[in-house]
């Protein structure tokens, strides 16, 4: 009997690593689809609530214990840079086009490379100061200030990219003592009153459409962020990252068919070059002892 030869942990990343791109551009589409009819800070709000929720029984049935920390400040700023990241990008998902607010959003590893030479005292070597230089070209070329009006979904892509940074920052600092499971507790609560305080502003009656579309937006990007933790536990984050650029190909796809956007040779020229330098600072992390920033993603 012909036996099938199951494939390799480097061929079952890949194929994760896929899936994760491709549930990551539909999570984006749904955001959009929500925008229409909620606020993007009012979607927040009840995004992180439903994260929150879903993690409050697992903790409880494991005991409270295991969430003792003497680091509760820096949860705090990590949680808060994590609010104000998915404000930034739920934002620029309603307010520009799908494949343009997706390549600002790739670098935001090339901010916290930045922001660990500054803070941290990493020391950035010539060749990677190359790639975050290259990194920072690319996304000139996407927003081409000068040459274009910068929207302010543009700028709110921005502020995620800049906020997102500092919560993989805050993560690096943190996973030198504190486990995983503690980091995405306090990262998806401590910040609640905050997200609560911004959505009032924002207030509507929650009718069952928008129930339901936040529903499959937390099922999705729970989804996501499953797929992209199994693929980097799988293989070397070089072999896989290079496969993030699909987010863009399928967000673009999406962008065409459900929102009639026309697809920018900018945008995607510049994403390219970003996606190039993070690739390249990822390889050279991981030849290192440090926790690779490049490959660090907050729970959003």
């Amino acid at each position: 009997m012909l036996k099938i030869a199951a494939p390799s942990r480097t061929v079952q990343a890949v194929l994760l690593m896929i899936c994760a791109s491709a549930t990551i551009s539909v999570l984006w589409a749904l955001l959009r689809w929500g925008a229409e009819t909620m606020h993007p800070v009012y979607m927040v709000f009840w995004r992180s609530l439903f994260g929150a929720v879903v993690l409050v029984p697992l903790f409880l049935r494991s005991g409270v214990a295991q969430l003792r920390t003497r680091r509760l400040p820096l949860h705090f700023l990590r949680s808060a840079c994590s609010l104000f990241a998915m404000v930034g990008i739920f934002y620029s998902i309603a307010h520009v086009p799908l494949a343009q607010g997706m390549a600002v959003n790739y670098s935001a590893p090339l901010f916290a490379t930045i922001g660990a030479a500054i803070l941290l005292g990493e020391t950035l070597h010539r060749r990677r100061i190359v790639a975050v230089l290259i990194g920072f070209l690319g996304m000139l070329v996407v927003v081409r200030p000068g040459f274009a009006d910068i929207h302010i979904g543009i700028l709110a892509a921005l502020m995620g990219a800049v906020a997102m940074a500092g919560s993989l920052l805050c993560v690096k600092k943190l996973s030198a003592t504190e486990p995983t499971q503690v980091i995405i507790f306090y990262g998806n609560t401590l910040c609640l009153p905050i997200s609560l305080a911004l959505a009032l502003t924002y207030w509507q009656p929650m009718t069952w459409h928008d129930a339901g579309v936040m529903a499959i937006i937390g099922v999705v990007s729970s989804t996501a962020q499953w797929f992209l933790a199994k693929a980097l536990s799988m293989a070397d984050a070089g072999a896989v990252l290079p496969l993030d650029f699909l987010r863009l190909v399928f967000v673009t796809i999406l962008g065409v068919a459900l929102f009639h956007e026309t697809p920018d040779l900018f945008t995607m020229l510049g994403a390219g070059l970003i996606l190039i330098s993070v690739v390249y600072i990822a390889r050279r992390e991981a030849n290192s002892k440090a926790p690779p920033i490049a490959t660090q993603a907050p729970a959003e």
